[in-house]
């Protein structure tokens, strides 16, 4: 299975590196991390054709990730028609005081097209958006590419599925922690009133 993948993507060259990319931003399902390890495998670069790989692999990202950023940006007003206003604007709030650096931070795992719904969402300038995603790329493409060239593909995807994997379970106790916390302490503010 793998040779018949690896021989499409050759015979694409370049272009499929590069078409992967623009369907992993768009917020397709798609490993767009797998296909730039991969093409640190075919292509085998040279150190400066790594970066200059990188560079181009994270401006097309950068570019396609504002399909989601802007399909958030439109259903902010539909939001707004159907969950309470204060709400919506308080959720806005918290994402400019402490979530725009989420923006960089959370390409490397998977979760990054989420943030760019919620970036849309909270209407981040789209000049910032663009700079913290290219950012945030920047160094994954540079992991993979040169992951890639040593050749170890099978080894680093599981890797790479593992530390996902982690990621979502501690972000699921985080979430679970805090809404646990926050129902206790409604739970103790009532009984205090009454």
């Amino acid at each position: 299975m793998f040779e018949i993948i690896f021989h499409f993507l050759r015979e694409l060259g370049a272009a499929g590196l590069f078409i992967g990319t623009a369907l992993e931003a768009s917020s397709v399902p798609f490993p767009g991390a797998l296909v730039i390890l991969i093409y640190g495998f075919l292509l085998k670069p040279s150190p400066m054709e790594t970066v200059l790989l990188a560079l181009a692999v994270s401006a097309v990202y950068t570019l396609f990730s504002y399909v989601p950023y802007m399909i958030g940006y439109k259903l902010e007003s539909k939001m707004r028609e159907k969950f309470d206003e204060k709400k919506v604007e308080k959720t806005k709030r918290v994402f400019k005081k402490y979530g725009e650096w989420s923006i960089a931070l959370s390409r490397p795992f998977g979760i990054g097209n989420y943030v760019s719904y919620a970036a849309g969402m909270s209407k981040v300038n789209r000049w910032k958006f663009g700079i913290l995603t290219f950012i945030g790329v920047f160094p994954l493409a540079i992991a993979m590419l040169f992951l890639g060239r040593l050749g170890e593909i099978k080894t680093v995807n599981s890797i790479l599925e593992a530390s996902q994997t982690y990621i979502l379970i501690g972000a699921g106790t985080l979430l679970l922690c805090y809404l646990l916390y926050k129902f206790l302490y409604k739970k103790r503010k009532r009984r205090a009133a009454g």
